[in-house]
């Protein structure tokens, strides 16, 4: 199974997480990053969770899942050890067409949440379709010491020249020609022009 790659928009999105352990905890902090409004539910929540409960970033229903808990949510992530309740939550989603990602289960998941490195407006996901999340992750830490903080100047350059291109006469290779100039001129991308 390949997945297609796709960015969504989750910000103020309701979002379930299922499971109140580490895998959780670090699921719920970047569904937070991106915006999300998070809900998680579990029997028993490691203590990282219930200080994001203190500080009003999400809400913890602390008891085990139910059937119909999923209802109302656009998005959910499945973080338990229970391979039985995993599948019976899946399908739930999938009956009810929500969006289900079962942590290291792909055959039960409809979306898969790649490794991702942010640089203000810069957002590079690295997936291996599933199969080695290990080797996404490592991939990222590589590239994190290679992609900076200023990428942000440089996309609101690139943006600016775009918007004021859009109504001009150049021709399709004149504007990359100018927007590889930009790139070039900022010395943030190495290049080989040999």
């Amino acid at each position: 199974m390949a997945y297609y790659p796709i960015m969504l928009n989750i910000t103020n999105k309701k979002c379930l997480v299922i499971g109140g352990g580490n895998v959780a905890y670090r699921k719920i902090l970047s569904l937070l990053e991106f915006g999300g409004t998070v809900t998680a539910i579990a029997p028993k929540f490691i203590k990282d969770i219930w200080e994001l409960s203190k500080n009003n970033r999400i809400e913890l229903i602390d008891r085990k899942y139910q059937k119909n808990d999923v209802q109302n949510y656009n998005l959910v992530i499945v973080a338990t050890n229970d391979k039985m309740l995993n599948k019976e939550i899946s399908k739930e989603c999938i009956d009810n067409n929500i969006p289900v990602n079962v942590v290291d289960d792909k055959e039960l998941s409809t979306f898969i949440t790649p490794s991702v490195i942010r640089r203000g407006d810069l957002t590079i996901s690295i997936s291996t379709n599933g199969k080695s999340p290990l080797l996404s992750k490592r991939i990222r830490e590589m590239l994190e010491n290679v992609i900076v903080e200023e990428f942000g100047g440089l996309i609101s350059e690139l943006s600016s020249t775009r918007d004021k291109l859009k109504s001009s006469s150049m021709s399709l290779d004149e504007k990359i020609k100018l927007y590889d100039d930009i790139i070039r001129k900022s010395n943030l991308l190495k290049r080989d022009d040999k």
